[in-house]
């Protein structure tokens, strides 16, 4: 049976502005992506609306790219590292990898290769109406929504509708893909042909001007207080990843509960170990920042990350053993670090308190799904012919500097291949407020097929020759 498999190509949203041969690096951020080596060197391809390729290298004493390369294997990792360009090529200098996790993808491609064997045939490039066999019709009977099953890791969900049309969508890792189109029989297999989007609206059109609101201005702090966690970070490589809580305290089945006195001293123990833990921490980070600067490669910098891990571990276990007890909670700080570690406290902002900074913010999004345009390049343009060059955040938003004094008139969204080129969008003069800019997500997402082939088996639609099953939902 053939089957049509058309790899996703998923838009590269990097400036196309020339550029100096060679530009310096700017200050350490995060980059998450599909890490892999080839032609010998270590590649990061971004996880989001871009597949944008960047060169790997590491910064002086650090050892990340180099242990990598060790491994070889295929892996996803948030990377924390400075961005430059040489020529045409897109530079990282990394510092550490984050939430790094051998083995694993964000790419429809890898989800794909996933589904299929390798030696499975395909028809790509083959034109639908010669794969056609038989009549097109579309039973009633099969109509309904249905869910992948059998394939780890991957969440995909089909909505044949009555009228002949289907909603397709994809979930692998950090990367979402969909499609629609029409559906119809041939034989015993249905058929999914996927409808290429309008190109007769602009990709990015303005929609309005808001004036600045509490939301908005929540947004702003909350994309200052990154920036500012990630060059503390950068500037102290001893903060561990993402805390998993530990196991909570259990018995065997049939074993007796420990009595009142027994739970009390478990607390207690728990309780010392943890502030033991606490201070270890505190003294480990101490004499690491004596050393400047520090690399996360020193083997100092790694023993801190596993003190501060084991206080996480401690503190959960000494408040899971206070809860088994009865007892009350403990109140336990979390460790008091150098002052060039000391993250910032929580912003005022999210209690409502902290007085408002009106400034000018762009959000560019979806209208008909409201997703956000992420990691977007931009050119924000002044009155006085002065310009900014930003990045859109995890919401779609991005900030003009704090203090202007000249008012916002234009803002150049800079785009790549499929769709490369600037696009200016104007808008009366702004001081303060939120200009709202609407782009068309499906001009920026290539279809993930063309053709998709699906046998007919019971009430399952099967993907032939390779793993997984649409199962239909009552």
């Amino acid at each position: 049976m053939r089957r049509n498999w058309h790899r996703a190509i998923i838009v590269s949203l990097a400036p196309v502005a020339p550029l100096p041969a060679v530009a310096q690096p700017s200050g350490m951020d995060s980059f998450i992506g599909t890490l892999s080596i080839e032609r010998g060197e270590v590649i990061l391809t971004r996880c989001d609306l871009a597949a944008s390729r960047y060169l790997l290298r590491d910064v002086p004493e650090a050892q990340a790219v180099a242990r990598y390369r060790k491994d070889g294997r295929r892996a996803s990792a948030d990377v924390m590292g400075s961005y430059s360009e040489e020529g045409d090529r897109n530079v990282l200098t990394v510092a550490e990898f984050l939430d790094y996790q051998p083995g694993k993808s964000c790419h429809l491609s890898d989800a794909l290769d996933a589904l299929a064997p390798a030696d499975a045939t395909s028809t790509q490039g083959t034109p639908a109406d010669e794969r056609a066999d038989g009549g097109h019709d579309t039973p009633a009977a099969l109509v309904g929504h249905y869910y992948l099953m059998g394939v780890m890791e991957t969440g995909s969900e089909l909505l044949l509708r009555p009228d002949g049309q289907f909603d397709w969508t994809l979930s692998y890792g950090a990367l979402d893909q969909e499609a629609q189109g029409m559906w119809h029989v041939e034989r015993d297999e249905v058929v999914l042909v996927a409808s290429a989007p309008s190109a007769q609206k602009p990709l990015f059109s303005y929609l309005s001007t808001a004036p600045w609101d509490g939301e908005t201005e929540d947004e702003r702090r909350r994309h200052q207080r990154n920036e500012i966690e990630a060059t503390i970070r950068t500037r102290c490589p001893i903060f561990p990843e993402p805390f998993v809580s530990a196991a909570p305290l259990t018995t065997a089945d049939n074993a007796p509960l420990p009595s009142a006195t027994i739970l009390q001293q478990r607390a207690a123990t728990a309780l010392r170990a943890a502030n033991a833990a606490r201070t270890n921490a505190e003294l480990l980070a101490a004499r690491l920042m004596l050393d400047a600067p520090p690399t996360s490669a020193k083997p100092a910098a790694r023993q801190v990350r596993q003190a501060l891990s084991d206080w996480q571990d401690a503190r959960a276990l000494a408040i899971e053993a206070a809860r088994a007890a009865g007892l009350p909670e403990p109140t336990l700080a979390d460790p008091t670090l150098p002052a060039a570690c000391t993250m910032p406290p929580a912003d005022a902002a999210e209690s409502g308190t902290a007085r408002a900074s009106p400034g000018v913010a762009i959000r560019i999004f979806d209208p008909a799904s409201d997703q956000p345009a992420r990691n977007l390049p931009i050119t924000l343009h002044f009155a006085n012919g002065t310009k900014k060059k930003l990045v859109t955040g995890r919401s779609g938003f991005a900030f003009a500097p704090r203090g202007a004094t000249t008012k916002a008139v234009s803002v150049t969204v800079h785009t790549e291949a499929p769709i490369a080129g600037d696009m200016t969008i104007t808008f009366a003069p702004l001081q303060h407020g939120i200009v709202r800019i609407g782009f068309d997500r499906q001009r920026l997402m290539a279809r993930p097929f063309d053709t998709l082939r699906l046998r007919i088996a019971g009430t399952a639609l099967v993907i032939e020759g390779a793993k997984g099953r649409y199962e239909r939902q009552p």
